[in-house]
């Protein structure tokens, strides 16, 4: 059977409470300052995670910042290219027309000149036949500069009275 002896006991106890205390001394402390140690060393990689976290973060607004910025500087460089791409079409359809109303003028000049031209030519021959004409009627021989500016007064006044 199960004898309980005194002096087992105590000497159990007296044991155990030495072995408590040598581990107490010499193994409870490093153990705690290992595992101090690592909390600490915890502590430290979440303080620095945090802060890469919100490094990251800044960086991504400053990204997204200079993001809009550079749509928005797109959008501006596209509507000033619009602008003068449209000034410069301005521009040129203004010169075109322009140049197109100078040609008409220059044109209805010359087809004026071409036709007074063509007048005075017409008269001159006109004249010249008349002269002729009056001169096989008077069977003679006329001064023909002098009967020539005559007849060129007739078709003037005759040219006016139309």
């Amino acid at each position: 059977m199960l004898d309980f002896q005194p002096v087992t006991i105590i000497c159990t106890i007296i044991n155990l409470l030495v072995l408590y205390f040598f581990f107490r001394k010499f193994l409870f402390g490093r153990v705690n300052a290992v595992l101090a140690q690592r909390e600490q060393l915890i502590q430290q990689q979440i303080a620095e995670a945090e802060a890469a976290n919100a490094r990251a973060q800044q960086a991504q607004a400053e990204y997204e910042q200079k993001l809009a910025g550079a749509r928005q500087e797109a959008a501006q460089l596209m509507a000033d290219a619009k602008q003068r791409a449209d000034a410069a079409y301005a521009d040129r359809l203004a010169e075109a027309d322009a140049d197109a109303k100078q040609r008409a003028e220059d044109a209805a000049r010359r087809i004026e000149a071409e036709r007074g031209e063509m007048l005075r030519a017409a008269r001159g021959e006109v004249a010249q036949l008349a002269v002729l004409a009056a001169a096989e009627i008077a069977a003679k021989r006329l001064d023909t500069d002098d009967d020539r500016a005559l007849a060129e007064e007739f078709l003037q006044k005759v040219g006016n009275a139309q």
